[in-house]
């Protein structure tokens, strides 16, 4: 009988073969290497921010580490770095997980982004802009449209307070629902090719694109090599696990949860027999219950707030017997 072979095995076997990989965009390790290049990232940001070419003379990347050397990518989220030749200082991150507080993480990276090197002496006004682009492969913005750039402004009059904080946040699960032939046509492509799941979607985008043609390019030699082919499939393995502990979390809570709602409506339905005087085997024939169950509950001390019940006895049901039983 032959041996199945562990995760590891697979994923060294998968990567040696002749099979092409369809690499996505959304994949930490992909995005990481593609945006590596300097051409990729300039034209990515020339469609974002709507620059001309001539106005990026110069594109420093900074703090770009290989994706599988670092703990912190298991969360999920990539950070690249940049400064325009203009000092503009921007952070591009690449989130594929639902993220409730993503607002409050963009402000917090703006915000240090914005005082790092900050010196006494240096004036207020030295201090460069700050953008920050978030990629976000779910929805998060309740206003339709996948493309959003917010600035500091006076609500009423819209007057912008300042330009040194601009946000984009990129949404690539309404792509489907904006209409292609709308404004940030250059920004659209980018985006489709970002959430492309195969390799005709990213040829058809990238056609007559130098610049995304350079990420196509990127994104065949990942395929080419047998090193860089194990790396996006140990973190494609890694995305899966989380998804599945995620779903499986989930599903646990969802079931405790109307576990616990059915036990507080028996408590209460035993409980309101019970000031009536209806002994425990009436209720438990009424209620189709055990006659245990139905006794335990009548004798407990439950305890309960506004989020929580205290109980061991039945099964969530923590009681505390009268003093003397």
């Amino acid at each position: 009988m032959r041996k199945a072979l562990s995760r590891e095995e697979y994923l060294r076997s998968l990567a040696a073969s002749n099979e092409r990989l369809n690499i996505c965009l959304t994949n930490d390790y992909a995005f990481r290497k593609v945006f590596k290049n300097p051409k990729v990232t300039k034209g990515f940001l020339m469609a974002v921010m709507e620059l001309k070419e001539e106005e990026i003379v110069r594109l420093e990347i900074l703090d770009l580490s290989e994706a599988g050397e670092m703990e912190d990518e298991k969360e999920g989220i990539l950070d690249i770095k940049l400064h325009l030749n203009d000092s503009r200082k921007i952070n591009i991150e690449l989130q594929n997980r639902y993220q409730e507080d993503w607002s409050e993480r963009s402000l917090f990276y703006n915000c240090r982004m914005f005082t790092e090197g900050f010196l006494h002496g240096n004036t207020y006004g030295e201090m460069e802009p700050c953008i920050h682009i978030g990629i976000l492969n779910f929805s998060y913005m309740e206003s339709p449209g996948f493309h959003h750039r917010i600035l500091l402004m006076d609500d009423k009059t819209k007057e912008v307070y300042s330009s040194k904080f601009i946000f984009h946040v990129i949404e690539l699960k309404k792509l489907e629902s904006t209409c292609r032939d709308g404004g940030d046509q250059d920004l659209y492509h980018w985006a489709k090719m970002l959430a492309a799941t195969d390799w005709e979607a990213i040829y058809m985008e990238a056609r007559e694109n130098p610049y995304m043609e350079a990420a196509k390019d990127e994104m065949e030699k990942i395929n080419q090599s047998e090193m860089e082919r194990y790396l996006y499939l140990r973190r494609e393995m890694a995305i899966s696990d989380e998804i599945s502990r995620i779903r499986t979390a989930t599903n646990q809570g969802i079931r405790e949860g109307i576990e616990k709602g059915e036990l507080l409506k028996l408590i209460a339905l035993i409980r309101k027999k019970y000031d009536k005087g209806i002994s425990p085997a009436e209720a438990a024939e009424a209620l189709e219950e055990p006659v245990e169950t139905i006794q335990d509950i009548c004798h407990a001390d439950v305890v309960t707030d506004d989020t929580t019940i205290r109980c061991e006895i039945p099964l969530y049901c923590n009681y505390r017997k009268p003093v003397g039983e």
